[in-house]
Formats: C-alpha cells, sequence, structure tokens
C-alpha cells in the first residue's frame, strides 16, 4: 500500500473514534415497573419407589 493510502485511512479511522465518542453511553430507564423476584421452584414431586 502506499503511504497516502494509509493515511486516508488512518483519517477515516479517526473520524469515526471521533464520532462515536461524542455519542452518549447507554441510558438506564429513570422508573422501574414491576418489581423482582426469585426464580419459582418446581413443588412437584418427582421420581418414585423405583427410579434408582
Amino acid at each position: 500500500m502506499s503511504t497516502n493510502n494509509i493515511e486516508m485511512m488512518k483519517k477515516i479511522i479517526e473520524e469515526k473514534k471521533k464520532t462515536s465518542s461524542e455519542q452518549g453511553g447507554v441510558s438506564r430507564p429513570d422508573k422501574i415497573i414491576g418489581k423482582k423476584m426469585k426464580a419459582a421452584r418446581s413443588t412437584k414431586k418427582t421420581g418414585g419407589l423405583f427410579d434408582r
């Protein structure tokens, strides 16, 4: 590659880095809808006398 191509590629990469750094990060929601719960456990009995 010629040095001109390399310089152009570096310029493009720097422009992309600049635009991506200007964007805001992921914003978290202000309000929580609902409530958190633990995972439900199964209450059914499994297995039997001959399942050994």
